[in-house]
């Protein structure tokens, strides 16, 4: 590889996307030049190609993503995916159970907000969907960006329905062991005309240090059906319980 090579793959790693635009910028070349660097680095394994730029090997993305209890989370993403409803503009949080969602949601017409960069590039797959990316500062290991220029962006906006990710899940509210995306979190909440959670079983009780939102923020919870139905009905919303596939 060439020396503008290296640079490329290392500001792609680091970021976790780039635009041609912005490599090209950045490199002090045209964009011609950067889209044939990224179809070579492509054939040659070390970048994944995207409409408009470039996102690190699978390998690297899945580094950023929690992969465990996934039959759980691949209940629960259809589950939420099928309550938002045609039209509707829809914010959603970081974590695998919301690109989950993302995954599985299959409406037209929906508008899709979010400052994910992983459910960002599943939203690009769908032509149909509409996507709202929310700018800022990129967490370090994270996916998702945060700080003062992501929540002045959000200021402009509003949605129908916001649904979050969570650490742990506790009777009060969810929590998570980061106050980064207290802010963004809280001013998310405040635009949205509901707000539903998503959280695998195993969150339930799980001890963390910052409270994110109260449970009263919540029209309801989405979560698996291995959660027992005694522990769901002893919180103050619904908790609707989606069934995980056996095997």
């Amino acid at each position: 590889m060439t020396q503008r090579h290296d640079h490329i793959v290392s500001l792609v790693r680091d970021s976790g996307f780039e635009t041609v635009t912005s490599l090209a910028t950045r490199l002090h070349v045209n964009v011609s030049t950067i889209r044939r660097d990224l179809e070579e680095l492509a054939a040659a394994g070390v970048l994944r190609r995207t409409h408009g730029g470039a996102i690190p090997p699978r390998d690297n993305l899945a580094e950023l993503t929690d992969t465990s209890n996934m039959r759980e989370k691949r209940a629960i993403g259809p589950a939420m995916a099928e309550r938002i409803l045609e039209g509707q503009t829809v914010f959603l949080d970081s974590g695998s159970t919301c690109l989950e969602t993302a995954r599985a949601l299959d409406r037209q017409q929906v508008t899709v907000v979010t400052h994910d960069l992983l459910v960002g590039l599943e939203i690009l797959r769908k032509p149909a969907l509409n996507l709202v990316f929310i700018g800022g500062e990129l967490l370090p290991n994270r996916s998702h960006m945060w700080g003062p220029t992501a929540v002045e962006q959000l200021n402009q906006i509003r949605v129908n329905v916001a649904v979050f990710g969570a650490s742990s899940v506790l009777e009060d509210g969810i929590y998570g062991n980061s106050a980064y995306a207290l802010e963004i979190v809280r001013k998310i909440r405040s635009i949205a005309s509901e707000a539903f959670f998503v959280a695998d079983s195993t969150k339930f009780g799980r001890p963390a240090m910052y409270k994110i939102l109260g449970i009263e923020d919540f029209t309801a919870g989405i979560t698996d059906s291995l959660l027992t139905p005694i522990k769901a009905a002893s919180y103050p919303i619904p908790l609707i319980r989606a069934e995980v596939a056996s095997g």
